[in-house]
């Protein structure tokens, strides 16, 4: 039994199997809350507040009066105005807010709106349309069930490709595990073309970012 192509001289026989990363098929679309909760820029203090509150979200968007997102409240900036102002009640939320927002459309993809949260330190993102205005939201737990269906998906397709007849692999053999886009496959293949060809088949599945091969196989049918 030899171990797979990506192992020694083998690598240089077969081109690699990780073409570029392909497009994310997961977009914001797919999993933002709608309609989005607002207030205007003009909302008292104790309005926001109880928004807020109401919400759960820890953060509202203000919007103007055709929908445009101006500006983000948090929590924590109510709790800092409260902490600056003695009483804070004739605030509003354009004293308020932060700007400008950071947003995502509809059509971003899940991995750059989980960017813009890394990058920002954000728990929610507005979702606005292409003139600006609110269409939804999308939370932090909205983006990682979105990752979660996103590597089940790409784990049960590499699975039908595996246990497609003809394609070599002893079923008992096999482990496809897949998390954040990385796929690792461990098992047996009848020949080491086989193997090759079922790694060459899994690279091209849409939203894999790298593929892991632990194969191995019975007889080596490859010409050194």
């Amino acid at each position: 039994m030899r171990h797979s192509i990506l192992d020694g001289t083998a690598a240089d026989t077969f081109p690699s199997p990780l073409p570029a990363p392909p497009p994310d098929r997961a977009l914001v679309r797919d999993c933002m809350s709608r309609p989005g909760v607002a207030v205007t820029p003009g909302t008292d203090f104790a309005t926001v507040a109880a928004v807020l509150s109401a919400s759960r979200r820890g953060i509202v968007p203000v919007v103007t009066t055709d929908g445009t997102v101006a500006g983000v409240v948090a929590a924590s900036d109510l709790l800092a105005a409260h902490a600056e102002h003695d009483p804070p009640r004739e605030l509003l939320a354009r004293d308020l807010m932060t700007v400008p927002a950071v947003t995502v459309t509809a059509d971003t993809s899940v991995s750059e709106a989980v960017a813009r949260v890394t990058e920002h330190s954000l728990h929610l993102l507005p979702v606005v349309d292409d003139d600006g205005r609110l269409a939804g939201l999308l939370s932090t737990h909205d983006l990682l069930d979105a990752l979660r269906r996103e590597d089940e998906a790409i784990r049960s397709e590499a699975l039908a490709l595996a246990l497609t007849p003809g394609s070599g692999v002893v079923p008992g053999s096999l482990r496809i595990r897949c998390e954040r886009g990385l796929v690792s496959v461990t098992g047996r293949t009848r020949t080491r073309g086989d193997a090759a060809a079922l790694c060459l088949r899994i690279a091209r599945i849409d939203g894999l970012h790298a593929l892991a091969d632990h194969l191995s196989w019975d007889i080596d049918d490859v010409e050194q």
